[in-house]
């Protein structure tokens, strides 16, 4: 007997299980065919919420980017851990978003995808920019020093350097995070002499 689902969470279904397999087995080596198995599903009700592999595979990306955004921001927000702590756990989050997006595809580096990439990576920052800014207000030294403006100058200088090159190591990302961590602590006068 066939489950009837409500769409919402059918169309959920599909996404989850899609990101799984392109994260576990890539792109290209995930067929319409995969995820359906999975979900026990039929040809008719995937085209029923999705045109198309790559539409799916965009929508999977989106689900992807809105929890990591979740993630970051409870990090950033949690009062019962370190300044050291967030700063581990985020650049952590940083490092397996950067592994897992390259896990699904080289397709999504391809130049058909960069609007995509752009679009995502501006929704990430500006999603950012308020609890960031919030938790400048509560650690900087300076008053007069503008957190908001600051929130940003920090996140989309890691953006800039993050993305000036494609093929990077998850030593690369550590090591441009520990530089922004010494140019923030510098900015927000919480760094201790020795450092810079």
């Amino acid at each position: 007997m066939r489950i009837s689902k409500d769409p919402e969470i059918r169309k959920k279904e599909l996404i989850e299980t899609a990101l799984r397999l392109f994260l576990k087995k890539g792109y290209e080596k995930t067929s319409i065919r995969d995820i359906l198995r999975e979900v026990k599903g039929s040809p008719g009700m995937f085209y029923y919420y999705f045109s198309s592999k790559e539409e799916i595979f965009e929508e999977a990306i989106k689900y992807y980017v809105e929890n990591y955004i979740k993630g970051l921001i409870e990090i950033l927000k949690d009062e019962r851990i370190s300044l050291v702590d967030k700063y581990n756990k985020i650049v952590s989050s940083v490092i397996k978003a950067f592994e897992d997006l390259r896990s699904f595809s080289k397709i999504y580096y391809s130049p058909q995808y960069f609007p995509l990439r752009v679009k995502i990576s501006f929704e990430i920052l500006d999603k950012l920019i308020e609890p960031f800014s919030q938790l400048i207000e509560k650690i900087k030294k300076d008053p007069q020093l503008d957190s908001k403006r600051c929130a940003v100058f920090i996140l989309y200088g890691v953006y800039g350097l993050l993305h000036e090159n494609l093929e990077i190591e998850s030593s690369y990302v550590k090591g441009i995070m520990d530089f922004i961590l010494l140019i923030t602590k510098r900015i927000l006068g919480i760094y201790e002499e020795g450092e810079l």
